[in-house]
């Protein structure tokens, strides 16, 4: 017995093949968004991995201050701009093994020790801290994000701190003794010894 096949009309001709068609464009369409997503997360994660270094040599700088509580505001003063301090080179004494060390000296190795971090650990990175032991350091991270544009693909800039800045804003701002040129992001942390 032959089998018949069901009659179809010349206007349905094709059609498995046009919804075939419309269904691949609506997946790549949909394959597109995803691979949209996926680069946008993957600059949220190089944000929050360059904070969280950040936040760790921060930390290690706060114990390292509290470590040496005969240390003064000045001994832990370093106000260069963004360009000087990714040019820096600070010697290490490491005279803390001798016991030998004067507080300043001690400052001043912890000092070199956070932008030798911060070389390190960001792109084209620099530190600055300012403040006092008694209201606290505060202690700005700046690197180079060459992912930091403008909407028309220009570098953008940081927002300059001022005495009304706080909250995220504050976090994310440059003082302007940095001097950070465009497409160098900033992150500021308070220490409290």
């Amino acid at each position: 017995m032959a089998m018949s096949t069901p009659y179809r009309s010349k206007s349905q001709r094709g059609a498995t093949l046009i919804e075939a068609l419309v269904s691949i464009l609506i997946m790549s369409l949909g394959l597109l968004g995803l691979a949209g997503l996926q680069i946008g997360a993957m600059t949220f994660q190089k944000s929050a991995w360059s904070t969280h270094r950040v936040s760790e040599f921060t930390g290690s700088f706060g114990e390292r201050i509290r470590a040496n509580p005969k240390a003064t505001d000045a001994d832990y003063q370093y106000t260069s701009n963004y360009t000087t301090g990714k040019a820096a080179t600070l010697t290490k004494l490491d005279c803390r093994t001798t016991g030998t060390c004067t507080p300043a000296q001690v400052a001043a190795d912890d000092l070199a020790d956070l932008l030798q971090k911060a070389q390190a650990s960001l792109p084209q990175g620099s530190m600055q801290v300012t403040g006092t032991i008694a209201n606290g350091f505060v202690v700005t991270a700046m690197y180079f994000d060459k992912d930091f544009r403008k909407s028309d693909g220009t570098l953008d800039s940081s927002t300059a701190c001022s005495a009304s800045t706080t909250g995220v804003n504050w976090r994310n701002c440059c003082p302007t003794t940095a001097a950070a040129p465009d497409g160098v992001r900033c992150r500021r942390f308070t220490i409290i010894p």
